[in-house]
């Protein structure tokens, strides 16, 4: 048997599995019936670099023989992965074998575990380290730390303890691994923000209006303060031009990538052309007499599909802003979170249809109220819009319908964007 595991270091990682499925019958044949028992599930901690990861390992014994999973998730919120391994008992040495990711984000990398199983006063442990194998390509050989493992039920309390740390985990269920792989994955996105609020309008046929800039301001805060939107990625624009919003829209293109996400939000005026079938943004220059200065849906729709983002989301509040939907009824097909986030979308939600809506908006009042009551980490917009679309409806004084759904010709492909919530 020792001769056969001090061979087994030279083979390639390709050539494990089919090595192990001929060891471990011959080892369940040597060892005979008295092996320690460790199948079941293990919590506990790891350790690389002075960052914690809680670590969950599930192991399926038959003989000798092991196989199972290991889930490790930074206590930081960076880095989480589950791999599949297989593995041996011999005497009291647990021996893990890694044989896949089933996924991985950030710096995880594929380690041998060398553990040794341990008993007192009916608790039962299994405390080593993990090592890099040159073989196994994804860990060099020095890298490596502590793992120290518990038996579920019978000591958690000595897990949870060790793996405290001053850094704060997140709010997901422990077995929502998909979940905390995605958190760790939006934390290394940039979310950018472009932010405009119009009031102001020097053309005497053109109303003015109370309360988009400090509905503007508004959002941005909740953004920042809420969200994972830094405040140096958050433009807003008080009062812009159209030349001001097009460079703003210019200098997105070039800095936003397709990793990266985008919300654009308008509140202002907006005017519909029955002749061109065809709606507009009202910049603070604009003319009611001439278009020059207007901001047609087309313009903002190519601006749209042009930015490289991974998902971008429109919210438009202004009066017939429903017109740059490809469809008006609501998005109804939700799927999982994780599902939403690999297809690149761009959607928009409007505060109404084809129709006028009021200075004082209750849909910018519910939309921000929503985001701030939310707890929690992950939100895609179709879940935000569903929470308060009807108290939209049934608070509005002219009867709107706010709007959601995917931008006509801008690159939607069915995706979401996704509002991750700060720690």
């Amino acid at each position: 048997m020792l001769l056969l595991e001090s061979e087994l270091k030279y083979l390639s990682l390709s050539m494990r599995p089919l090595l192990y499925s001929l060891l471990f019958p011959l080892a369940f044949i040597l060892v005979g019936q008295g092996l320690i028992d460790v199948s079941g599930e293990w919590n506990g901690n790891s350790n690389f670099l002075k960052i914690n990861y809680q670590v969950t390992t599930t192991i399926n014994q038959k003989g000798s023989q092991l196989d199972g999973y290991s889930v490790s998730k930074a206590m930081n919120g960076k880095d989480s992965s589950k791999v599949i391994f297989t593995g041996l008992v011999d005497g009291t040495t647990v021996k893990l074998y890694p044989l896949r990711f089933e996924y991985k984000t950030g710096t995880a990398c594929l380690a041998n575990s060398i553990l040794e199983f341990s008993e007192s006063n009916d608790q039962y442990a299994l405390i080593g380290k993990w090592k890099g194998d040159l073989r196994l390509k994804t860990c060099p050989p020095a890298v490596g730390g502590n793992l120290k493992l518990y038996k579920k039920g019978e000591n958690e309390a000595i897990a949870k303890a060790e793996i405290r740390t001053n850094e704060p985990a997140r709010t997901l269920d422990p077995a929502d691994d998909i979940g905390s792989a995605l958190v760790s994955e939006l934390g290394k996105r940039t979310y950018y923000a472009l932010i405009i609020g119009i009031n102001d309008y020097p053309d005497d046929q053109i109303q003015e209006l109370d309360n988009p800039i400090s509905d503007a301001m508004s959002l941005a805060a909740v953004l920042v303060e809420d969200y994972s939107f830094e405040k140096d990625n958050v433009t807003i624009l008080k009062n812009p031009s159209r030349e001001g919003i097009i460079n703003s829209l210019d200098e997105l293109s070039m800095k936003v990538s397709d990793k990266d996400n985008l919300l654009i939000f308008y509140a202002g005026h907006g005017i519909w052309n029955e002749q061109l079938n065809q709606g507009y943004w009202l910049p603070s220059n604009s003319s009611i007499n001439s278009k020059s200065n207007w901001l047609s849906n087309s313009t903002i729709r190519d601006y749209v599909g042009g930015i490289r983002s991974k998902h971008t989301l429109l919210i438009s509040d202004a009066c017939f802003s429903g017109g740059i939907l490809k469809e008006r009824a609501v998005f109804e097909n939700s799927r999982a979170i994780l599902e939403l986030y690999k297809l690149p979308s761009r959607k928009a939600m409007t505060s109404g249809t084809l129709k006028t809506v009021p200075d004082k908006s209750v849909f910018i009042d519910y939309l921000i109220k929503n985001l701030k009551s939310n707890t929690a980490p992950l939100l895609s917009a179709d879940q935000l819009f569903r929470n308060f679309k009807i108290a939209v409806i049934n608070n509005s004084p002219n009867g709107q319908v706010p709007q959601y759904g995917p931008i006509s010709q801008a690159g939607d492909e069915g995706g979401d964007f996704i509002f991750l919530k700060r720690e």
